[in-house]
């Protein structure tokens, strides 16, 4: 589901990309915390669509929010967003066989819009990102609190 033309695309085209490679080491993670402490699920990263801009370039700062839905709470979030029950579907089998050592689910929320990526065979695995954030973790505050 690509959203429609919006004061995020700008001159840029699709921000999504952008957006995911800046702000990877927090996704990866949200994505790896997330399976230690549920097991298998989606990262929900909901943007802030109050931004004023008419672009959105590597140096801008956005406002999102983020967090893991497990498995077991997936349809029920998706349900609750309206989305058609044959895309929440076809998502519960990249759930049951994604490789948690390696790739991500992500839910881009920005209202009234919702993306589902999948982030597969990363660089940057989710271990790598969750070490990172770790070691680093004053530069990731008050963003990630535990």
């Amino acid at each position: 589901m690509r959203p429609s033309n919006s004061v995020w695309q700008g001159n840029f085209g699709y921000w999504q990309n952008s957006f995911i490679h800046n702000n990877l080491l927090v996704i990866g993670y949200t994505a790896w915390k997330g399976f230690q402490s549920f097991g298998r699920g989606v990262v929900l990263c909901d943007v802030d669509t109050q931004v004023t801009q008419s672009t959105i370039t590597n140096f801008d700062t956005v406002p999102f929010t983020l967090q893991f839905l497990p498995c077991d709470l997936i349809g029920f979030y998706l349900r609750s967003q309206s989305l058609n029950s044959s895309i929440i579907s076809s998502i519960f089998p990249a759930v049951a066989t994604y490789n948690p050592h390696q790739d991500i689910l992500l839910v881009l929320k920005v209202e009234p819009q919702i993306e589902v990526t999948f982030l597969h065979q990363l660089k940057i695995t989710p271990p790598d990102c969750y070490e990172q954030v770790c070691k680093r973790w004053s530069e990731f505050q008050p963003s990630l609190m535990p």
